[in-house]
């Protein structure tokens, strides 16, 4: 960029409009000088241009063409250009970004190509739906009039070539009580998904399931627990719950008592399963005009479609059908996500009656919810065990402070 130094007023090369020196630039390859309207630079060589010459916006800078052609890519999907790599999917005949391919592509290790629909060729692609597979629910109860149903998505990793572990638990879907979906966030892996089952189903009718589960660990070595990567999702059903104030007492419950559901579900994730997402801000003014901003925690955000909530939060609400506890760490432990099923199922069933006046009295507290699972050893059996193993007598005796 050079500055004109001649102090006599210039005509704008581009709009004619005359122009102090001070405010006249010099156009890079044409040496026309233009005015501070019309001109453009690029953000990523500096070269001054006007208005009218040609500008893509790389990564949301504006760049020239020359960069753009020599240091950008475009992606056919999003139709926008970044500096980051593009992927060629293949049965799309394109080039997407990372983030377009990561959530709407299927990786195919067997032919080592990406597709939109997924590979038709090789048989892992064809036993592992894409991220956006969402076939009807199947559901499965022991109770005819049971309404309160759980999904778990379980994410786990191959210790190599995933091919034969996806086929053998390939059977689940012909079974009706599982899929697999590939997950951009797996290194190399697979996430396992359960139809819509009640507790009781999972307890007594499920062995199938379970017997699949422990298979993949024990003989095809898939691991969950022991990555960075993998976490285990449990969906609860909204019309499990009584109504609104239900889900409060419920959400209440969880978030009162981080410390007791982070023991339980074996990590802590201010990432992937934050606590946080709760509290709200609100600016007030006293009276005598003093502004200040007060944190406080609400839960009406979430209970209202969770729109404005976060989705990688202790409990998503963003779903509409179902509520999602995030909090558990990826395993593939038949008894540890037992007792993760029953933790959701007692997180509800032991806020579904309680009251105002209970709540008041410090229900909602850490120990009080524990005296409740520890009364239920039949219904409970694996939690019990888990909660006698695992939580320390400070979480035990520490009273969480709840709010109605």
């Amino acid at each position: 960029m050079t500055e004109i130094e001649d102090a006599t007023e210039i005509d704008c090369a581009v709009c004619s409009t005359g122009v102090h020196p001070d405010n006249a630039y010099q156009v890079s390859l044409s040496n026309d000088t233009v005015c501070d309207d019309c001109m453009r630079m690029c953000t990523r060589c500096e070269d001054i241009g006007t208005e009218n010459d040609e500008y893509s916006y790389v990564d949301g800078d504006r760049w020239c063409q020359s960069c753009t052609e020599s240091y950008a890519n475009y992606c056919d999907s999003c139709e926008e250009w970044s500096e980051d790599s593009t992927y060629y999917i293949h049965d799309r005949g394109s080039s997407w970004c990372q983030r377009c391919t990561e959530y709407s592509a299927s990786y195919c290790e067997d032919c080592d190509e990406y597709n939109e629909s997924g590979c038709d060729s090789c048989t892992s692609s064809r036993v592992i739906h894409d991220y956006s597979y969402r076939p009807d629910p199947i559901f499965h109860s022991t109770d005819k009039n049971e309404r309160l149903f759980f999904g778990i998505e379980v994410e786990m990793e191959s210790r190599s070539r995933y091919t034969d572990s996806s086929e053998y638990a390939y059977q689940l879907e012909d079974m009706e009580l599982a899929y697999l979906k590939h997950d951009g966030s797996l290194n190399c892996g697979f996430e396992l998904v359960t139809h819509p089952m009640s507790h009781d189903y999972y307890k007594n009718q499920a062995s199938d399931l379970f017997r699949v589960i422990e298979g993949l660990r024990t003989d095809y070595r898939v691991k969950s627990w022991d990555t960075q990567t993998c976490g285990l999702h449990i969906h609860i059903s909204r019309t499990g719950f009584n109504g609104g104030a239900h889900m409060h007492r419920f959400l209440n419950l969880v978030y009162s008592n981080q410390p007791l559901y982070e023991a339980l579900a074996g990590r802590s994730s201010a990432q992937w399963a934050k606590f946080s997402d709760v509290y709200v801000n609100a600016d007030t003014i006293d009276e005598n005009g003093n502004w200040s901003r007060d944190y406080y925690r609400s839960f009406k955000q979430k209970i209202d479609g969770g729109r404005h909530s976060d989705r990688y939060s202790a409990v998503n609400t963003q779903n509409r059908e179902t509520l999602e506890m995030r909090i558990f760490r990826g395993s593939v432990n038949g008894n540890t996500i037992k007792a993760q099923l029953d933790l959701a199922h007692a997180s509800v069933e032991y806020t579904r009656t309680m009251t105002v006046k209970e709540v008041m009295a410090g229900a909602l507290s850490a120990d009080s919810f524990m005296t409740y699972i520890e009364s239920l050893p039949d219904l409970y059996p694996h939690l019990n065990e888990r909660m006698a193993r695992v939580v320390t007598p400070s979480v035990r005796l520490t009273e969480q402070k709840a709010s109605a």
